[in-house]
């Protein structure tokens, strides 16, 4: 009675879990139920029939194994002991018979504990059950290394046959509508169809014709002809290795479908008939190959009959093969997407590009002038002289000499700004009878003639300005579009030899070696366990490894790391600051770093002024700047940028501030100097000094077309040194004195030279202004 209460509670909780993983046991229609079951019962008395080493045959136990302890697993069951039992004989049959049975009931005893549904457990549970019984029963027939060897092989087939048969048939028993089979599904189904083959090998037809080979060749065929060299050499391999187990002889089944997979690989291009023939003729060399061991003709005959069949395989039966074994790309899609994303940045480039000369053409077009000079006499005469009973003598009769006493009048009021009564000839003020209100109009006037005046100027600036930021954003995104399509060179040898080191340190990851597009290497490691490699001695070993120097990158993120190769200069700065007497801030702001191309950045603003105000600007400028030359965007670009944003950031307050840029290329020393009115810099090339300057205006006031920088072309070598100054430096007094303290400078400590010019500085131009001096000295690494 406890046994039968035992069952029926087993049988609900199975019942329970069916409704909770969603598979349809007890939901499909009971014709469909039905044929699942019969298909389990005729895979599973097949599958029995598979032998390995003419003896072995674990695949059957696999199933029942993979099955289950539902309706799934006793139709199994029910078919393996049934095979086992007919295909194996009664003594042979009633061992593999007991190991089914007693594999269906640890899934039975077991089902609702959480070590059932873990991977691992019913393939190791079949492979124990079946090295247990193989044990009992082989040990009577005496033990030897030949024997040793394929029950090991059969205990290790076993459980693989459970891992896979079960992963084929999740498709069938979670029901789950998803795009397609994933990649472990469709290997693990192939396993299948593979070792059905097997069984269906030892059935023939007219004497020694296999109809597991014949389907096997059909199979290899199809797959190589929709999939190429390498899917069917594989396909070739796999399936010449399962004939050949079942036959327990050398390796030649493996050799001729190898061969003849590969052959059809290579002509699957040229139609399905020159695939065929490459097939028939490739396995007919390779028959011929066996002469001395005996000629397989059998398998000439099957291979013909296989190649008929093949030509007359429908083509949509064929793709849908193709579409069973088509590989993943690995970097088409990825080259795709991003040509398609320079693409796209071209066109936005194109489209800004065209918008900025639509605008340009439309700012410089000439309009009607309305803001004449004269004007403002006419103005006022309407509204003072129409009542007037001198209007007539005034504006007709003596109309040449009102004309004549007003353009008198006229340079005197515009350079001042407002008329006053001097400026008109006596005979015409004393003559007007309205002369202090009609010159109080015509001051009216010539306000508001000169407020538009300025209006409409820096209406023209603004358009301006955006019309160069439109121009800006087209050059940056173009170059932004040239950088995707520039090609990265991989290192497949360091990478090797890389991935074996990591590997032999026990650090898994993912990781990349290649140059960029200007030729520098860069090593990119991403995954769990990084932490170590980041120490300086862990970096010198890569670098060893590498044979390149090599630096760290740091971006912030744990489970990455950047190594890129290290540049052969180096520099060091040194910086020097003092503000304006009666001031508590300095308008100097300055700022150098190093980009990840080895690039490195020296910045210099001077606010206008000093204080607070030239403070904020200078730190704006800097901040921006530094913002645009990290993100890449040219240092050209990047300053046009930002001079057009000061200019339109000062429509509301009066802001601008002077720009010192250097760039150095520290692997060439290639360099240049960009100057928006900032005091002039300073290089030193062995004892001779230099002097760099420019005419440019501070960046928010180089308005129109000629907002440009100065640009001045640096070729730089290891002991270099050059100098950024504020003008307070010099105070507009001459500057040989700090020409002097540069060319005798040792090169020993560039902070000593900053400091020295700063305090000499107040002896030289006084303390009138914030000074700052920054030296930086370039020396091999």
């Amino acid at each position: 009675m406890a046994t039968k209460e035992k069952l029926k509670t087993k049988a609900a909780r199975l019942r329970e879990e069916a409704r909770e993983t969603g598979k349809v046991v007890f939901r499909a229609p009971a014709l469909v139920r039905f044929a699942e079951c019969v298909i389990r019962f005729l895979l599973g008395a097949l599958l029995a029939g598979a032998e390995i080493f003419g003896g072995y045959a674990p695949f059957g136990l696999g199933l029942v194994g993979a099955s289950g302890s539902g309706l799934d697993g006793f139709c199994a069951l029910l078919g393996a002991c049934f095979g086992y039992l007919t295909m194996e004989g009664f003594v042979e049959g009633l061992r593999y018979a007991a190991a089914c049975v007693l594999v269906f009931s640890v899934a039975f005893a077991f089902f609702d504990v959480g070590a059932y549904r873990k991977s691992w457990f019913m393939p190791l549970s079949a492979a124990a059950i079946d090295g247990v019984t193989g044990f009992i029963y082989l040990s009577d027939q005496g033990w030897t290394p030949e024997s040793l060897i394929f029950f090991g092989t059969e205990l290790l087939l076993c459980g693989a046959s459970v891992y896979f048969y079960r992963i084929a048939f999740t498709p069938w028993t979670e029901k789950r509508e998803e795009e397609g089979l994933t990649a472990r599904q469709t290997i693990s189904l192939l396993l299948l169809l593979g070792t059905l083959l097997l069984t269906l090998s030892k059935l023939t037809l007219l004497g020694d014709l296999s109809v597991g080979r014949f389907a096997a060749a059909v199979a290899v065929m199809a797959v190589a002809y929709k999939g190429g060299v390498s899917i069917g050499a594989t396909a070739g391999v796999a399936v010449g290795l399962g004939m050949d187990l079942s036959t327990g002889g050398m390796p030649f089944y493996a050799m001729a479908y190898a061969l003849s997979g590969v052959m059809t690989g290579v002509f699957h291009r040229q139609g399905k008939l020159a695939a065929t023939l490459a097939y028939v003729l490739s396995n007919a060399l390779a028959v011929l190959w066996t002469w001395k061991d005996g000629l397989h003709i059998p398998l000439l005959y099957e291979v013909f009959a296989a190649s008929v069949v093949f030509l007359l395989l429908p083509d949509k039966l064929l793709r849908q093969v193709g579409a069973l074994v088509a590989r993943e790309p690995k970097h088409g899609t990825q080259e795709r997407a991003m040509a398609y994303v320079k693409g796209r940045m071209e066109d936005t480039a194109a489209a800004f590009k065209s918008l900025y000369e639509s605008m340009r053409g439309t700012l410089h077009t000439g309009r009607p002038n309305d803001n004449d000079t004269a004007a403002i006499f006419d103005r006022a005469a309407d509204r003072m002289c129409k009542r007037c009973p001198l209007q007539t003598s005034c504006w007709q009769r003596d109309y040449v000499s009102t004309y004549n006493a007003l353009n008198d009048a006229l340079p005197a009021m515009l350079e001042r700004g407002r008329g006053e009564g001097g400026d008109f000839p006596a005979y015409f003020s004393n003559r007007c009878m309205k002369f202090a209100d009609f010159l109080t109009a015509v001051n009216e006037e010539l306000a508001g003639l000169l407020y538009r005046r300025q209006y409409q100027s820096r209406l023209r600036e603004n358009r301006a300005a955006v019309c160069r930021q439109y121009g800006e954003l087209a050059e940056v995104l173009g170059t932004a579009a040239a950088e995707l399509s520039a090609e990265l060179i991989p290192d497949p040898v360091r990478e090797k030899r890389l991935r074996q080191y990591l590997t032999a340190q026990g650090v898994e990851c993912e990781l990349a070696v290649y140059y960029d597009e200007a030729g520098h290497l860069r090593v990119e490691l991403e995954g769990a366990g990084l932490s170590p490699l980041r120490q300086s001695s862990q970096v010198d070993k890569l670098a060893k490894l590498m044979n390149f120097p090599l630096r760290l990158v740091e971006e912030g993120r744990r489970d990455r790391l950047v190594l890129v190769q290290s540049e052969p200069l180096m520099a060091v700065a040194g910086v020097a600051a003092r503000k304006k007497d009666g001031q508590t801030v300095s308008g100097d702001t300055g700022a150098w770093f190093k980009h990840d191309d080895g690039t490195l950045y020296v910045l210099l603003c001077d606010g206008m002024g000093s204080g607070r105000l030239a403070q904020r600007e200078s730190t704006l400028a800097v901040r921006l700047l530094e913002q645009f030359l990290r993100a890449g965007v040219r240092p050209e670009n990047a300053l046009r940028t930002l001079s057009s944003a000061l200019a339109l950031r000062g429509e509301d307050e009066i802001g601008f501030t002077t720009i010192d840029l250097l760039r150095v290329d520290l692997f060439t020393g290639e360099g240049n100097i960009y100057k928006y009115g900032a005091a002039p810099s300073y290089v030193k090339k062995g004892t001779a000094v230099s002097r760099v300057t420019g005419c440019a205006l501070p960046a928010g006031l180089a308005g129109g077309e000629g907002g440009a920088p100065d640009v001045t072309h640096l070729k730089l070598e290891a002991g270099d040194c050059v100098l950024l100054i504020s003008d307070g430096v010099t105070g507009g007094q001459p500057d040989q004195w700090v020409r002097d303290k540069l060319s005798a400078f040792d090169g020993q400590s560039p902070r000593e030279l900053a400091q020295e010019l700063i305090d000499e500085s107040e002896q030289q131009a006084g303390a009138a202004d914030d000074r700052t001096a920054l030296v930086l000295r370039l020396s091999k690494r």
